[in-house]
């Protein structure tokens, strides 16, 4: 058996490091994986240490007029990536079918990745939509919003929604495939995989079949430099409040793990000090948060979910929708205190003086891990690797376009 694992939208590292364990898990059990993603840097070590092939995933090149600058809904956020034009996305899904042609699988993982799944789709080959509950949203009959609802809102959505369904099916048909009535008959695959949980999905009121398998284990990383830290930081040097809290952890005097991925080795250690080590390497995550540590992130799922598993207080800094859908959804169950980038910087070192020092949000974050601790990243990692043994099992002997090459 073999199985291809697809991202296509988002930066850094939540696309990909996250579901390394499933994909080692399905490669245990004999399964061949390969990977293909639209940032080939992302977990290269680890990938290249695993001895999985790596695609360049097809990405779209072009710009459009007329295309919000900040989406109001995932149609709108498709169409910046190749929806918006039939002879673009056309291209983009024969792209993704050479490279099913090429690995031949007998099952696609796809990570917010909508031009794999209707690639997918157009070869008959069973798909598992895997992901945050952000970067697997419902879809019918239409795609939620991301933005309080107004008619004019309304309106813009439904000619989103239009214009994506439209082009898909011009794609599809390019391919000789029927066209379908509505994304959500592609882009939800055979099945949907949410590898968070409910409190931490924005469009949980609107699931039905969906399942929440949990958080899966992190990967392996590196050892720990020592004594558990007192605040663990991740974050890059490019987010515009980065100065502003290095300043402020280094004025606290805990002692601090920063991982900061984009800093080169010189900058590392210049920035480093008695109590505050700055790595631009992964530290490990489970001795990171093993002392229940303040943790301060961009607010990205995969540590938010970590550091909320783990009952830690958290200072939120972030950038983009997904991280202010699960900046404010933890902020709102009194687990951290949110900065928004636009914000004062000075509000900085108040957020991160209140994660170590307020009683009420510490008392909050070991109440909400408590409650979660059937949430289990092993229980989760057999559940995942079942649920894709099934949706390969159910879709044997369906003609594929990768065994007819």
């Amino acid at each position: 058996m073999r199985v291809l694992f697809g991202w296509e939208i988002g930066e850094n590292n939540g696309h990909l490091r996250p579901y390394l364990s499933l994909l080692e898990g399905l490669a245990g059990q004999g399964w061949e994986v390969a990977v293909a993603q639209r940032n080939t840097s992302v977990a290269a070590g680890e990938l290249a240490r695993l001895g999985f092939p790596v695609f360049q995933a097809p990405v779209c090149m072009n710009q459009f007029s007329g295309i919000a600058s900040e989406p109001a809904s995932h149609a709108e956020i498709y169409l910046g990536f190749g929806f918006a034009h039939a002879e673009t996305l056309t291209g983009l899904v024969g792209g993704w079918r050479a490279i099913l042609s090429t690995w031949r699988p007998d099952l696609v993982i796809a990570n917010y990745a909508p031009a794999f799944l209707l690639a997918a789709h157009s070869a008959a080959i069973p798909a598992v939509r895997l992901g945050t509950g952000f970067d697997c949203p419902p879809h019918r009959p239409r795609a939620p919003g991301l933005v309080p609802l107004t008619k004019a809102i309304d309106d813009r959505l439904e000619r989103a929604e239009d214009l994506a369904l439209r082009n898909a099916n011009a794609a599809l048909r390019a391919f000789g495939v029927e066209p379908v009535p509505h994304l959500g008959a592609v882009l939800e695959g055979s099945a949907t995989l949410l590898a968070t949980i409910p409190v931490l999905d924005p469009f949980r009121a609107l699931r039905q079949e969906e399942q929440y398998v949990g958080p899966l284990p992190a990967a392996a990383s590196a050892a720990a430099p020592g004594k558990p830290p007192e605040v663990f930081a991740s974050l890059r040097r490019d987010h515009p409040h980065a100065p502003k809290l290095i300043d402020a952890l280094s004025g606290s005097r805990r002692r601090t793990w920063l991982y900061l991925p984009d800093a080169t080795e010189a900058q590392c250690v210049t920035t480093s000090s008695d109590t505050l080590r700055v790595s631009r390497e992964p530290f490990s995550l489970a001795a990171a948060l093993s002392s229940r540590p303040a943790v301060v992130s961009y607010g990205g799922h995969s540590l938010g979910v970590s550091a909320l598993l783990a009952g830690c207080p958290q200072l939120l800094l972030p950038v983009n929708g997904e991280q202010h859908s699960t900046a404010k959804l933890l902020a709102d169950i009194g687990v951290g205190v949110c900065v928004g980038r636009e914000e004062p910087r000075s509000r900085v070192a108040t957020g991160l003086a209140r994660v170590l020092d307020d009683e009420k949000i510490a008392e909050s974050a070991r109440s909400e891990a408590e409650a979660l601790r059937p949430f289990r990243p092993e229980q989760a990692l057999g559940n995942a690797i079942d649920a894709c043994c099934l949706a390969a099992a159910a879709s044997r002997g369906t003609p594929q376009l990768a065994r007819r090459h």
